[in-house]
């Protein structure tokens, strides 16, 4: 099997039964805050016998644990080497949507929340199926291979456009004459609509790395905002300023780099 589906509880036993008692506590305390330690051991327990049912946990000295076939599914979760995370908004239902890549162990685990964030779905993936995953994600029709930028805003200045863009119903006239004048290109009026219609929310393509403690330490950010026609994507340069471009191939395998173009020497084919 190349993939797993975990109910909350499921994952929770799974944490306990690999040791990973912080993660398991952690868990229980954001989706069941008020369980008492009695009802704590029922809950694992009701979560051993379905993993029994779907044959992925064995008995073992009167204790049930997980099989050894799964246990690199959730110990991923907490000893990634890399992490790749792509996250989205919802505007009519106002939630986010994620979905993550874990790298470790010479290995690719595509983790993603199903059924209104109940059940944990984990896969093993090639590297191949990054790319594809990334665009069905978004959404994105059409996915050049490349794209120059096509303006740029500084740090300071692309705080004030947020604010322009998230604070106002609509997009005033006085705003996109304010705007164009500062931003010289003929995607200014396109780009301004678009993100006025999301109201300043940005989807966003993260790259992590764990320090010794294991505490997630941010190496990149790309924003993302889909637009009518085009999918813009804004990157940040060496000096923290902004640069604007069409989502494209090239910049997204920049992001997900040696994991994406093959450069990890024993990650599986």
């Amino acid at each position: 099997m190349t993939n797993i589906q975990l109910s909350i509880e499921e994952l929770i036993f799974a944490f306990y039964s690999e040791g990973l008692y912080e993660e398991g506590i952690s868990m229980k305390e954001t989706y069941f805050p008020s369980l008492q330690d009695s009802e704590l051991k029922l809950m694992l327990e009701f979560a051993a016998r379905s993993l029994l049912a779907k044959d992925m946990a064995i008995e073992v000295n009167n204790q049930y644990r997980l099989k050894e076939n799964y246990k690199s599914y959730i110990n991923i979760l907490r000893n990634a080497e890399r992490t790749f995370k792509a996250s989205k908004f919802d505007l009519t239902l106002e939630g986010e949507e994620n979905i993550s890549f874990h790298i470790g162990n010479g290995e690719i685990y595509f983790h993603r929340l199903l059924h209104d964030h109940q059940v944990h779905y984990i896969s093993k993936f090639k590297k191949e199926e990054i790319l594809p995953s990334i665009i069905e994600f978004f959404n994105i029709n059409n996915l050049p291979k490349q794209s120059d930028v096509l303006f740029s805003l500084r740090n300071e200045e692309f705080e004030e456009f947020l604010g322009d863009m998230s604070e106002n119903e609509t997009l005033s006239v006085s705003i996109v004459e304010k705007w164009q004048s500062r931003i010289s290109s003929s995607f200014t009026s396109e780009f301004l609509k678009d993100f006025s219609n999301r109201k300043g929310k940005m989807d966003s393509l993260l790259n992590l790395g764990y320090d010794s403690a294991n505490n997630p330490d941010l190496i990149d950010l790309y924003f993302v905002i889909p637009g009518e026609t085009e999918n813009w994507l804004i990157t940040r340069d060496q000096n923290l300023d902004l640069n604007v471009k069409r989502v494209n191939e090239t910049s997204i395998k920049s992001l997900f780099g040696k994991a994406l173009l093959g450069g990890f020497s024993h990650v599986n084919d």
